[in-house]
């Protein structure tokens, strides 16, 4: 009788440990296919130069912060960063051709890389395409996934 409850006991919690393996794996796709979508969302304001727009993408708080890839360009809060990024859309549009995608996440924060090239689309015509890579922290709030952290940078030769 007790070598039968035990073995009871031993299939329940392995069933529940699979069953809790298989839901949060899920829950973890159903994340990374949510941050996808707002990448791919960014990706399309950065490149129409939608300042707006994108500042909407970025958490409410003070703390945010956008660190690009030349001396000098490192803004916090939302203030900093759209009087930043307002310069940039005045002359040219971004977008990136995202190669390599890795997205990690923790319940209601994520961490994101992007490997791949960054087009820039001047408004007096003219493109660049230059690798590019960046990262970040986004943190779920209502819902909807925000900007905490985005920092870019140009690879250097590998």
């Amino acid at each position: 009788m007790k070598t039968n409850r035990t073995l009871q006991t031993t299939f329940l919690t392995l069933f529940l440990v699979i069953s809790n393996s298989t839901t949060a794996q899920k829950c973890s796709e159903k994340v990374k296919n949510e941050i996808t979508k707002t990448l791919e969302i960014w990706n399309t304001a950065c490149k129409n130069s939608n300042l707006e727009q994108v500042m909407s993408m970025f958490d409410d708080t003070d703390t945010i912060m956008v660190v690009g890839s030349t001396n000098g360009e490192i803004s916090k809060g939302k203030e900093e960063i759209s009087k930043w990024l307002s310069q940039l859309f005045g002359f040219a549009g971004f977008s990136w051709e995202m190669n390599r995608v890795d997205i990690d996440n923790n319940g209601k924060t994520a961490w994101v890389f992007i490997d791949g090239k960054m087009i820039v689309n001047f408004h007096k015509g003219g493109q660049r395409i230059t690798p590019y890579r960046f990262t970040g922290i986004m943190i779920k709030k209502n819902g909807v996934w925000k900007w905490k952290l985005f920092d870019g940078s140009v690879p250097q030769s590998e």
